[in-house]
């Protein structure tokens, strides 16, 4: 570990550099370390945490000079404002807590909240639309559970996702509010079993499996507590911008 992190050029040209950072906090040298360089900082050695905050001191440094650098840089403008408007964003919603009677009171006042359905789905990754038929037509004529075990077979035999073939193909719950229109379409009120084509990225061809259904249905109090949380917060953000706008 000790070899790889000192072998890194960018720690290699930033220890090297004559730049002096202020001291950071060290909460945030552990999330830096955890995160960028994928060690533990309470962990790792003495002379490996020296060498962390030393780094992470640097890159600020460094950070210093090409805010100053950039700053009529017209992508680093655009990107500097996306950032700003996403943190204050985020602090907002993050200040905005309703209490679980302001909740309530908003449930109450809301008409036939609707939960999406959501689906439990399987695949076959194919790179032919005339197999995707063949296996299609293999799977239709059985039912139940001899479906469902023909499935995992053929994912595991033929589907080109590596990632979910040893799985059965499985996808896992999606919400319906989640999915691409064409699926989401698609699967539009389709019964658990039902096997559909659809055409996936470039010459690839899907084969999903309706594993499971949660149909739509009306929203209880605690379906519909972080939809309600998130209305509230996208209300703070939108009063605290027209303050700043100046508009009503």
């Amino acid at each position: 570990m000790k070899k790889q992190f000192v072998g890194s050029l960018l720690t290699a040209f930033l220890l090297s550099s004559s730049l002096h950072a202020q001291p950071v906090i060290s909460d945030e040298i552990k999330q830096f370390a955890a995160q960028a360089l994928q060690i533990d900082y309470d962990k790792a050695p003495a002379d490996i945490q020296k060498k962390i905050t030393e780094e992470y001191t640097q890159r600020l440094k460094l950070a210093e000079i090409l805010v100053v650098k950039l700053k009529k840089d017209p992508e680093f403008v655009r990107v500097s404002q996306t950032v700003a408007l996403d943190l204050w964003s985020k602090r907002i919603a993050d200040a905005t807590k309703p209490s679980d009677a302001d909740l309530k009171k908003a449930f109450s006042e809301s008409k036939d909240l609707k939960i999406a359905p959501s689906y439990k789905l399987r695949h076959i990754m194919v790179n032919q639309e005339s197999l995707a038929d063949d296996l299609i037509a293999q799977l239709n004529q059985k039912t139940g559970t001899e479906k469902s075990q023909l499935f995992t077979t053929l994912a595991t035999s033929k589907s080109l996702d590596q990632t979910t073939k040893q799985k059965g193909g499985e996808l896992g719950w999606i919400d319906a509010n989640a999915l691409p229109m064409t699926v989401n379409n698609a699967l539009k009120e389709k019964q658990v079993g039902t096997v559909i084509k659809l055409p996936g990225n470039g010459s690839m061809w899907d084969v999903l499996l309706i594993d499971e259904l949660k149909p739509e249905h009306t929203a209880s109090f605690d379906e519909a507590k972080n939809f309600l949380t998130h209305k509230a917060r996208q209300k703070a953000i939108e009063t605290e911008a027209r303050k700043l706008l100046g508009t009503k």
